[in-house]
């Protein structure tokens, strides 16, 4: 009789198999819960790390990782539109650079699990995280923020009265050609579409696009232009947009639309022919702890995923209404960013 095979094995087996049959060379895979050798994660080079985050931020979380691993990290600042094509080619020429990937489209990061591109490590912190916001199986990708995106202005270039207070409201005439909103490459601009499209008719796009909104790369220029009074509403702005302008003493306002105001998890996962594995995986431990978490939250400005974690100076968000995708299969679904890019090519004028 053939010995029985643990489900972990199965997994190793189903990775190498699929990684043959797409071409890539086989590495040696770990079980998914081996902890890392910090000792040898500090002799494998400088850890690659690939965001979207704002670039100061994640250079000053990477100096507290140093600090508390003596583990060395670069960082490269990638939105998915970009890093996906890129990761793609890398993947099929058998070289890839990066190890980690701080994704802000879940969606994406679910497709790349689906194709064998993501390691499996079940980090001990995975635990303290409620299942909306880990992979399932666990272990190939967990939120390390939540990015809300509701309406924003600044009251010095536009009055509480006539600042809209619905999703309709974006489409009021005095807001064309001062409208502003993330170009297609970016995470939280595809996650707004996908969740305001169920609350807004059928036509909402067509009129949208009469407004001549703006893009923009970045939600940090976005709200640039917003507070220098260069663009009078953001259509979609990160909150963690909010609480800089409030260090900055700057009077941003937020507006989150009765019918609902889309968020989404931004994940991070290890890319599966890492060089540097253990280095990769001490990364997402300290990311995802409680110390961690306060670390990077606080830094940034943002919600965090995980509920012991305290984050000072983020507006309460427990009254409105917070909408997230659950279908991840068709929020990650090709065919879907293909109808998004589309689309927002077209509304922004690309």
């Amino acid at each position: 009789m053939e010995p029985s095979i643990s489900g972990p094995e199965i997994s190793r087996r189903a990775i190498l198999l699929g990684a043959a049959a797409l071409g890539l060379p086989l590495v040696a895979v770990a079980a998914p819960s081996d902890a890392p050798d910090l000792e040898a994660a500090r002799r494998e080079g400088p850890l690659v790390i690939w965001h979207a985050d704002q670039e100061s931020d994640v250079v000053q979380f990477l100096n507290a990782f140093k600090a508390k691993t003596g583990i060395e990290a670069v960082q490269q600042h990638l939105l998915p539109g970009v890093a996906l094509p890129k990761l793609m080619t890398q993947l099929r020429a058998g070289a890839t650079e990066v190890d980690v990937f701080d994704a802000s489209d879940a969606g994406l990061m679910e497709q790349l699990r689906k194709q064998g591109h993501l390691l499996r490590y079940e980090s001990p912190e995975i635990a303290a995280y409620a299942p909306q916001y880990r992979s399932e199986p666990t272990g190939y990708w967990t939120t390390y923020y939540i990015n809300i995106g509701p309406i924003m202005y600044d009251p010095r270039y536009v009055d509480d009265a006539s600042a809209p207070k619905t999703w309709l409201d974006l489409l009021d005439p005095r807001w064309k050609n001062q409208l502003g909103f993330q170009n297609a490459a970016a995470g939280g601009q595809y996650a707004w579409w996908y969740l305001v499209k169920n609350l807004v008719p059928a036509d909402y796009w067509d009129r949208l696009a009469v407004q001549k909104p703006r893009s923009y790369a970045s939600s940090t220029q976005l709200a640039d232009d917003i507070t220098s009074g260069n663009l009078k509403m953001g259509g979609r702005v990160n909150t963690v947009q909010f609480v800089r302008a409030q260090r900055q003493k700057v009077p941003m306002k937020m507006v989150f639309p009765p019918e609902g105001t889309p968020a989404f998890s931004e994940v991070v996962g290890i890319i599966a022919p890492t060089k540097r594995p253990n280095a990769a995986k001490a990364y997402v431990d300290f990311l995802l702890s409680k110390e961690g978490q306060e670390s990077w939250n606080t830094i940034q400005g943002a919600s965090s995923a995980r509920p012991d974690a305290h984050i000072p100076g983020l507006p309460d968000t427990s009254k409105f209404k917070i909408i997230l995708p659950t279908d991840m299969e068709d929020y990650g679904s090709p065919a879907n960013h293909a109808k998004f890019v589309k689309l927002w090519n077209q509304i922004t004028g690309f």
